[in-house]
């Protein structure tokens, strides 16, 4: 399974948006009402202005949530309302939600997701207890290391397929022919997970599995044969998570090995216990094995060559299947190192980042110069001790 199509997604979404156009406004509170014709279609959205360009293109935050990139051409009008931005309540998004969908889908809600779904309730119940274990533990986590997080603005939505089928046949419209090699990915446009129920997979079921409950799910998904597909799910519910609560932001240019490094870093299941999450910041074995069989072919320009590619590039290692599965194993590896050895100056250095505008794209050199910034000029040396750290890392 190609892990870093998901994100490959989401390069290919940031493309489309201002990025060579000067940046004049940024974030307005009050609602903006977009009448816009788009593919013979007149649509009508009422929204946040996040950003608006020079030539007069605009990112629009709507009501439910999604982001839309609306080009000058598109705008048939466009007024401003001096009352403030409402988000859609959970029950209008799921309204909305059965609106898009086929036939069949219903909607669970949890604290902070909403659930939508034509596979079993069950299956559904066993999702968002996941996801509300995953939110609390990464709530927690940062928290207490006196990261300022609030509660999401919109409901946090996933979308679950019965089958792979019926998921790739959705999923090909938004990450074309990679929804045939992934299971599941959180897309920073619509802001929205997809993926379908694992639990019917022909490879990890045995004679006499049931399925009628969440309890007998998490039995079946517990097993060690279903920890990747799991890791996969949790990767992604760990990014919507991040841009939900003032962690990252969508569309900003943070780099590449933070992204999915602090993904890696939280993908491990914790199926074990009915609460709490006990396995952030334990050794990822999967990404560490990737690591060190990376090791015999690690060119000594690895790390600046990691370090230097950021979320609205448009190529790099982590886009190049090729080289994928190393970088994130690469990325994972510096993110437990740096927590480990550096925890305070890495918290400064994500603080840092998550107050960086959308859309904005840094250079390579700019990123390499925050890196050096917040942890030393001097990479040789920096790698040499991060290299010597991992050796010992069982």
């Amino acid at each position: 399974m190609a892990k870093g199509m998901s994100d490959n997604l989401q390069a290919g979404l940031t493309a489309c948006f201002l990025l060579l156009i000067p940046l004049v406004t940024s974030q307005a509170l009050g609602a903006e009402r977009v009448k816009l014709l788009r593919d013979g279609k007149e649509i009508n959205l009422t929204g946040r202005l996040e950003i608006k360009a020079a030539d007069g293109g605009l990112l629009l935050l709507a009501q439910d949530g999604v982001l839309w990139n609306i080009e000058p051409a598109e705008q048939v009008s466009h007024t401003s309302d001096a009352e403030d931005f409402t988000p859609y309540d959970r029950e209008q998004i799921g309204t909305e939600l059965l609106a898009e969908l086929p036939e069949g889908f219903e909607v669970h809600s949890t604290a902070h997701y909403l659930i939508c779904h034509n596979t079993s309730k069950a299956y559904a119940q066993w999702c968002g207890a996941l996801f509300e274990r995953l939110y609390l533990a990464f709530n927690n986590y940062w928290k207490r290391n006196d990261f300022n997080l609030h509660e999401p603005e919109f409901p946090l939505v996933a979308i679950v397929f019965a089958d792979q089928q019926q998921y790739v046949a959705h999923a090909e419209k938004e990450v074309g022919a990679a929804a045939k090699s992934i299971i599941g990915y959180y897309n920073l446009q619509t802001n929205r997970m997809t993926m379908y129920d694992l639990s019917g997979s022909a490879s990890l079921r045995q004679p006499g599995d049931r399925r009628s409950n969440a309890a007998q799910i998490n039995q079946l998904l517990s097993r060690p044969e279903a920890e990747r597909t799991v890791a996969t799910i949790i990767h992604e519910a760990t990014h919507q998570i991040a841009y939900n609560c003032g962690f990252q932001t969508r569309l900003t240019d943070v780099p590449m090995w933070v992204n999915e490094g602090l993904a890696s870093y939280f993908e491990s299941p914790d199926l074990g216990r009915g609460k709490g999450w006990r396995t952030i910041g334990a050794v990822n074995h999967f990404r560490l094995e990737g690591f060190r069989d990376y090791l015999s072919r690690r060119g000594s320009r690895s790390l600046e060559s990691l370090l230097a590619e950021g979320l609205l590039a448009d190529k790099g290692r982590f886009r190049d299947s090729r080289q994928a599965a190393d970088a994130y194993s690469e990325a994972w590896a510096l993110n437990y190192y740096l927590f480990q050895k550096h925890a305070k100056k890495y918290h400064a250095y994500l603080a840092g980042l998550s107050k960086k505008r959308p859309l904005v794209q840094d250079t390579a050199d700019e990123r390499l110069l925050e890196f050096k910034q917040a942890f030393g000029p001097d990479l040789q040396e920096f790698d040499q001790q991060f290299l010597r750290y991992m050796e010992r890392v069982e």
